[in-house]
């Protein structure tokens, strides 16, 4: 109804209005200290700001959506500079706090029933707060201490709003600026869009968690805390209350007995676990989302944020880094148009030579002093000089092998990723021509000619009712715009091409007469004369196909318009 469209624009005004407001504050604040009054408001240049600074802090005053889409462009090298994406790296997503008793409101909401019903202890007071939640300590009636993340109150509808005016921002620009149309800015936005939701989501986060508990239930480098389903909503996650150590402070680490190569072979093997062997991986596995505890086991927090690859995707990793490991550019090559789903590239000999030219840069280095974020983000920029799109879910991929190399590196460890991947690679190879998977590619073929024997009379049936109703008639679609192409269409467009073929084999042989219509002898009352083999013919013959051809042309050319 009309009255619901008018709200909508209502909000997405008074939202625009507050955006302008923000960067038209940050702007007057800009001229002010680097303007003509400089010298009165900033006289020692204290205050001025380089415009990658200026765009950050405009960013974090714009809100948890923009803060967001500015943290995953810092790892889109396709889409910002090298200086600007080191600046979008620091942005923080830490909020003012909400009142803790609006929160303690949410909370009672969420599980239906009042705090002391659920929990015989509850700390009124957050422990920490960001820009889509809170968080609490409580302990449940059955005595297991546990943390409680709650929603911000109408977060959902503020990034939703911001959602739509990027996407309608993305479309003015698209359509004005057409030579960036390598980059669909639409789709990105769509992506950053779903990735937001589900984020708010914490029924899927709970899922995730679920899943990577059944993922390393037999694996003791790694710990999942446990997530109380019956008490969360998607709103509100309640899960176990861990207590452990920071992985990102080196000197406690070692004082308390922990080992600082052990917690880095078991971040990245885990890492590797996930993405090599379960194609479903912990995108944001930052410091800050970790804990270290007992035996130097791993504990992973805030699933929020996962990807998944898919099998082709998986091999076509492994074959990247092996085909990186053995320098050969031709198994890099079909490795990245696996990782990039792309079937054929016809330039596939100038990419398997720049490949080639990418090696050498890398070949001096020992594979643990390889810069895993360079190699990707050569590789990437590479791929789009050929115009092949890279997938969102790499470059989450990206940043996931990035954070965990960081993390190996404030522990002050070296590993050799690429070492490390091997066994991953030959695990894979042996699942990849088992007994089992060639059984179930079998059953599956099986399946997929078992369904084609019992469609094919069906479909012959059809075709042959068609026929005898009323003759076949087929539509076919050609271009992106998919526009159709009816009967007649066809029809006259064979017509035209038939007509050009004939006119072409006719100036042909109207060509090779006149070329072979050489002169010969003949005798005539005892005289030798000099005729010509075929006489005038070719001659008319040539000026008549060239004419015809021409006003064939004329008239196709003035049909066209």
């Amino acid at each position: 109804m009309w009255i619901f469209r008018f709200s909508s624009n209502l909000k997405n005004f008074f939202r625009l209005l507050s955006i302008i407001r923000i960067i038209l504050g940050h702007y007057i604040s800009n001229w002010l200290t680097t303007g003509p009054l400089r010298f009165i408001f900033d006289p020692r240049g204290k205050n001025r700001k380089t415009r990658s600074e200026r765009l950050r802090l405009i960013i974090e005053d714009l809100g948890p959506t923009f803060i967001k889409f500015g943290q995953i462009v810092a790892d889109r090298p396709d889409i910002a500079s090298e200086g600007l994406r080191t600046e979008l790296k620091k942005l923080q997503s830490s909020a003012r706090p909400m009142p803790d008793d609006i929160a303690i409101q949410i909370i009672e909401n969420e599980i239906g029933a009042s705090i002391d019903t659920v929990f015989s202890e509850f700390n009124e007071k957050h422990i920490a707060s960001a820009s889509i939640g809170q968080v609490y300590t409580a302990t449940l009636i059955t005595g297991e201490k546990v943390v409680l993340k709650v929603q911000r109150p109408n977060i959902r509808n503020k990034i939703r709003l911001d959602i739509k005016l990027l996407q309608i921002f993305a479309r003015k620009i698209q359509a004005q600026y057409p030579e960036i149309s390598n980059f669909n800015l639409i789709t990105f936005i769509e992506d950053f869009g779903e990735i937001m939701l589900k984020e708010l989501d914490f029924m899927n986060e709970l899922s995730n968690m679920m899943r990577f508990t059944n993922m390393f239930k037999d694996d003791d480098r790694v710990y999942v805390p446990k997530v109380y389903s019956k008490y969360s909503t998607s709103k509100l996650l309640i899960m176990e209350y861990i207590v452990g150590e920071a992985p990102d402070n080196l000197a406690n680490l070692v004082t308390k007995g922990y080992d600082p190569k052990i917690i880095a072979e078991n971040g990245v093997n885990i890492i590797l676990t996930m993405i090599l062997k379960h194609g479903f991986f912990h995108a944001d596995p930052h410091a800050g989302n970790m804990f270290i505890r007992g035996n130097n086991q791993l504990v992973l927090i805030d699933f929020g944020m996962c990807a998944s690859l898919k099998p082709k995707q998986i091999d076509g990793l492994i074959d990247f880094l092996i085909g990186f490991s053995d320098k050969n550019p031709h198994k890099i090559a079909k490795a990245l148009l696996k990782l990039t789903e792309v079937e054929n590239l016809r330039e596939l000999e100038s990419l398997e030579f720049e490949i080639r030219e990418l090696n050498q840069k890398y070949a001096f280095y020992t594979y643990d002093d390889v810069d895993i974020s360079g190699l990707f983000t050569d590789t990437f920029k590479l791929l789009m000089k050929y115009g092949i799109s890279i997938p969102s879910s790499l470059y989450m991929l990206l940043k996931t092998l990035v954070t965990i190399q960081k993390v190996a590196e404030s522990l002050q460890v070296k590993l050799d990723l690429i070492g490390m991947v091997k066994p991953y690679a030959k695990d894979k190879i042996k699942e990849r021509f088992g007994w089992k998977s060639i059984k179930s590619k079998l059953v599956s073929s099986a399946e997929d000619y078992l369904y084609l024997v019992e469609s094919l009379p069906k479909d012959i049936k059809t075709i042959v009712t068609n026929f005898k109703e009323g003759g076949l008639q087929h539509n076919i679609k050609l271009g992106e715009t998919g526009n159709t192409i009816g009967n007649t269409e066809i029809r006259r467009h064979i017509y035209r091409f038939g007509s050009i073929m004939l006119l072409g084999m006719l100036l042909i042989c109207a060509t090779l007469l006149k070329i072979f219509n050489v002169k010969t002898v003949i005798y005539k009352n005892g005289k030798p004369i000099m005729q010509e083999a075929f006489g005038n013919f070719p001659d008319v013959f040539f000026v008549t196909t060239v004419v015809i051809s021409v006003f064939v042309v004329l008239r196709l050319m003035f049909r066209a318009k």
